[in-house]
């Protein structure tokens, strides 16, 4: 409960770090503040991504694995290497990072937009995107919700955040419309299955880390 009035409180930040059994994953949300918070204290991020820390949150206690959650901020978190967020997120040294951020759908090309930073990482990004979509499919709550990885096709490529272009991890920028974050009848399952399917990507990690880097290598013989 401690952690939860952390994230229900609109007015103060605070930067909330929780650990977890597994090290190879890491949740993190750079933008969140509460339902109804309207706003951030970053000048250069104003707009919130409201309840995407819950998300989070809830997401690292299926998983067993540290979050990081940047609450009510004052800096864009996850732009610069130096921020308190990425240092976090550094020390943790996570195989794979994955960020929860909303959007408000005026700009989102589908639903749920997955991203990996960059074309060249664009096989995670849709493999997610895949796995993601169908396991959903199995749920009537979610099954309408429209979803792509492909970097080419959605809006949100997350191209000028350091935690998502560096290559210290593999990285993944979800952005969920506000339908999924505010109602809990939503959010409960669309974390189940989240948790679900990455935990099974993260299992297959050796055989999607050779046939990403194959394609990346033919992709490259070819030019």
């Amino acid at each position: 409960m401690f952690i939860e009035s952390i994230l229900n409180d609109p007015e103060n930040s605070t930067l909330v770090v929780t650990d977890g059994e597994r090290a190879d994953v890491v949740i993190a949300a750079p933008h969140h503040a509460p339902l109804g918070a309207g706003g951030l204290q970053s000048a250069e991020h104003p707009a919130a991504d409201e309840n995407a820390g819950l998300l989070a949150y809830r997401v690292s206690r299926l998983l067993d694995c540290p979050c990081v959650i940047a609450c009510n901020y004052f800096i864009d978190a996850n732009k610069d290497e130096g921020s308190d967020y990425s240092k976090r997120i550094i020390s943790l040294a996570p195989r794979v990072l994955v960020e929860i951020h909303g959007h408000g759908g005026g700009s989102a090309r589908f639903d749920i937009e997955i991203s990996s930073g960059s074309a060249a990482r664009n096989g995670w990004s849709r493999e997610l995107a895949e796995r993601l979509g169908a396991g959903m499919a199995a749920l009537p709550l979610l099954r309408g919700y429209s979803l792509s990885g492909d970097f080419a096709s959605i809006y949100f490529k997350a191209t000028k955040s350091w935690t998502i272009t560096t290559g210290k991890w593999i990285p993944f920028h979800i952005e969920l419309p506000r339908s999924i974050r505010e109602e809990e009848r939503r959010y409960v399952p669309f974390c189940e299955v989240l948790a679900e399917t990455l935990s099974g990507m993260l299992g297959d990690f050796e055989e999607l880390d050779m046939r990403g880097t194959n394609a990346l290598n033919t992709k490259e013989h070819q030019a």
